[in-house]
Parts: structure tokens; sequence; C-alpha cells
């Protein structure tokens, strides 16, 4: 059986593949135009990839927090 972390990671893969499906299906005039502007204007897509990054990294970090702490071993069989 696989770990959560890889089930949680497929899981958000699952849904990120969804919705850029979605946008791209119900937008893709405005989809190619927006793909065209960040071609033009490099620093703009940098820009975004920083904030996914941090995003990225915040997100992973409330999750992280929100978990309860893991019980020892001994504990597991008591």
């Amino acid at each position: 059986m696989p770990s959560r972390r890889l089930m949680r990671f497929i899981r958000f893969l699952t849904v990120y593949i969804i919705v850029v499906g979605g946008a791209v299906l119900l937008a893709p005039e405005s989809t190619a135009k927006l793909s065209r502007w960040f071609a033009d204007n490099p620093r703009y897509l940098r820009l975004v990839g920083i904030l996914d990054v941090g995003l990225g990294i915040w997100l992973a970090r409330e999750q992280y927090q929100a978990q309860a702490p893991p019980q020892p071993w001994w504990r597991k069989w008591h």
C-alpha cells in the first residue's frame, strides 16, 4: 500500500490536472493569449513561479502543523 504522502501527492496532481484541463477546454483563446503574454514578459512568469513555490511551501507547512504528532512505537502496541 502506498504511503499517505504519496497518496496525498497523487490526489493533488489529479486535481491540478483536472483544473488545468478544464481551464484549457473552457477558455482556449484566453489561455493562448495568457501564454503568449507570459512568453513576451518572462519576468512576470518568474514572479508567478516564485509565488507558486511560496504558496506550495506555505500549504505544506500548514498541513504539517495541522497533523497530530505520531505516536511512539512502544505505545502502538498497548
